[in-house]
């Protein structure tokens, strides 16, 4: 399988950042070797897809990290399939039809960091999504964000996304689209407050600033979590 840098987007966060685009229509379990990954056990059984997938997400977290000092750590997956990272970094992976890309960072303020990488979703798609990614009461803040942009339910499905992968390190648990309620949009940021406790530091109304960009058939949303004590 051919995996290669590419930079469809620019990151907004001041992390490290590493994205590639790669061919999952080519891609052999030999490959894993090749980039000097182990194929995980829970694997072997999987559709091609996923396979390339994965490998690909791994590529660019090996890349990300070696910045940091980890030059040959591979990062594994937790039974709750969030990836194991070194002790003392942070970091998120996404995909999405051949684009792969991970974030890294060791900076001690940062709690959790999310990103996510999505396609334009289909007329279709939105209309038969909405009501699971949508909360009754964002409809006025759902309706302006629309105004500025053609799919609107994508961006709100990626900064859920992110939300959820940032803050899932200290929530510890599962926590649906509907722990976050969309209150306002500008030209770079969506702004969320959380609509229930997720934990002691995360109550309900704490504010999360969600940075999102765009191209023509797709968006990248990031989202952190520090430490503001």
């Amino acid at each position: 399988m051919h995996i290669a840098p590419a930079s469809p987007f620019t990151p907004q966060l001041p992390y490290v950042y590493r994205c590639m685009v790669f061919s999952p229509d080519i891609y052999q379990d030999a490959d894993y070797a090749h980039f000097n990954q182990p194929l995980p056990d829970k694997l072997h059984r999987a559709v091609t897809k996923r396979k390339a997938e994965y490998l690909a997400g791994r590529v660019c977290a090996a890349s990300a990290l070696q910045p940091l000092g980890h030059t040959h750590f591979v990062v594994h997956s937790a039974d709750d399939r969030a990836p194991i990272w070194p002790e003392g970094i942070r970091g998120s992976i996404t995909h999405s039809k051949g684009v792969a890309m991970a974030v890294t960072t060791d900076q001690p303020d940062v709690l959790g960091i999310g990103i996510d990488i999505e396609h334009l979703m289909t007329d279709k798609q939105e209309s038969e999504l909405r009501g699971q990614i949508l909360r009754d009461d964002e409809t006025d803040a759902f309706t302006a964000l629309g105004q500025d942009h053609e799919k609107p339910l994508t961006l709100v499905f990626s900064a859920k996304e992110s939300i959820y992968k940032a803050l899932y390190g200290v929530v510890s648990a599962f926590f649906g689209f509907d722990a976050a309620k969309l209150i306002a949009h500008d030209r770079e940021h969506l702004q969320f407050i959380l609509t229930t406790d997720l934990h002691p530091t995360l109550p309900t109304g704490t504010a999360i600033t969600v940075h999102y960009q765009s191209t023509h058939d797709m968006v990248l949303t990031e989202c952190v979590h520090l430490n503001t004590n």
